[in-house]
């Protein structure tokens, strides 16, 4: 049997657009966020995963924006509010081993407003279009209000 192989990344403009706009939404959720969430809820986590995990060459963290709802759905592709930071080792073996626990958590570190929002995007089952230009845009302004914040707070340890 032949395979063919897959293309990794799509060449479209709408593609480039998208990679660009979840690369943007990361910078956005590791600056608001600070670093993956579950450094705030050790205790509440299974033993085996109360610490972060997965590194990079450097010996940084990797973090990862991710998407509390699928990204296939247009309405919640570029929402920051849908979207948290988490580490590798949450991303890839905790989230999936123990998903009822992820959850708990995650809607306990969002909020009662956003997980309204979550639960009510995973009920919406209809069609949406969106502007992916207009998206990228607001995304952009959004991140210069955290570049704008830690510029202020360098300045102020000076």
């Amino acid at each position: 049997m032949k395979r063919t192989r897959l293309r990794k990344k799509g060449t479209s403009p709408q593609a480039l657009m998208k990679e660009q706009i979840q690369a943007i939404l990361r910078e956005i959720v590791i600056a608001r966020d600070g670093g993956c969430i579950f450094r705030h809820y050790k205790n509440e986590i299974n033993r085996q995963y109360r610490e972060c995990g997965g590194w990079r060459k450097d010996g940084g963290l990797i973090l990862q924006a991710e998407h509390l709802h699928t990204r296939a759905n247009a309405s919640s592709f570029s929402d920051t509010r849908l979207v948290i930071c988490i580490c590798q080792r949450h991303h890839i073996f905790y989230k999936p081993q123990h998903s009822n626990e992820y959850y708990r958590i995650v809607k306990k570190h969002i909020g009662p407003a956003r997980t309204k929002l979550l639960e009510a995007v995973q009920q919406d089952r209809t069609a949406h279009k969106v502007d992916l230009a207009l998206e990228l845009v607001a995304l952009k302004q959004e991140l210069r209000q955290y570049e704008k914040v830690e510029g202020d707070i360098e300045y102020e340890q000076v």
